[in-house]
């Protein structure tokens, strides 16, 4: 499945206690959402995470789970399977016994079906991933294209008919506005981007996009704090944020072995 750069996985030095991200459905408002799981040494931790909701802001514990795809054997299409956080080790949960509608119940390979792209040449193929592999992840992956093994990068695949829209933003150097741009687009210039609004070329300090909306209401928050007057301006339409993963209300000790 080629070698992975995580952004929750290996951030930490041997020893120290990390985080998987997992998912719980809330018994009270029923909407799933992110949560951390933590693990040492290449194993979880035993715990029993109590979580405030940040759909509903109810305290409730919770029993996390990884959602996860695979490849039927017998029907040749992808499935999706739920597996049970437990204290057993990472890489346990690279194979399930999974049950198909189709009918066929063993043993199979379980991760991620992702869009990944190549950054020499992008052309993008889906596969199936490492389990623990999150959207914008880098990974060492051959690529056919280039007949080599490249540098790529993970996305979760877009619904069809829908287009991919610009993820980051940056405030262009020269005119100031703020402009969209795809990461895609940043990652195959090396980092170099184009101001379309007055033609400037640089490598500008981009942030995710809705970065500048929210550092401006926030000023704008603070202005009417001090009751200074609102400054006139246009806003701009922001992109719904992707949820947090929820803080642990009441952390477990855990039982290091």
């Amino acid at each position: 499945m080629g070698h992975k750069h995580s952004k929750t996985a290996d951030s930490c030095a041997q020893g120290d206690t990390a985080f998987k991200l997992f998912e719980y459905q809330c018994t009270t408002c029923r909407s799933k959402r992110p949560i951390q799981y933590f693990y040492k040494n290449g194993k979880f931790l035993p715990q029993t995470p109590r979580v405030v909701c940040g759909e509903c802001n109810t305290s409730v514990a919770v029993e996390p789970f990884k959602t996860v795809e695979y490849g039927c054997p017998s029907c040749k299409r992808w499935q999706k399977a739920r597996l049970p956080a437990r204290p057993i080790p990472l890489n346990m949960y690279n194979v399930s016994v999974v049950s198909c509608n189709c009918g066929f119940k063993g043993e199979v390979n379980v991760g991620r079906l992702m869009d990944v792209a190549c950054c020499q040449c992008w052309q993008h193929r889906r596969e199936l991933c490492d389990v623990w592999l999150e959207d914008g992840d880098e990974l060492r992956h051959y690529c056919g294209n280039c007949k080599d093994e490249r540098r790529c990068i993970a996305q979760v695949p877009k619904k069809k008919g829908t287009e991919p829209a610009e993820d980051l933003e940056y405030a262009c150097d020269e005119c100031k506005d703020v402009r969209p741009v795809h990461a895609e687009e940043l990652l195959r210039n090396e980092g170099l981007a184009c101001c379309t609004a007055c033609n400037w070329v640089g490598y500008p300090e981009v942030h995710p996009r809705g970065h500048f909306e929210k550092l401006g209401l926030q000023r704008e928050a603070a202005r009417r704090g001090s009751g200074t007057p609102k400054k006139q301006g246009s806003g701009r339409s922001g992109k719904k944020v992707k949820p947090e993963p929820d803080a642990v209300a009441f952390p477990m000790s855990p039982v290091v072995p």
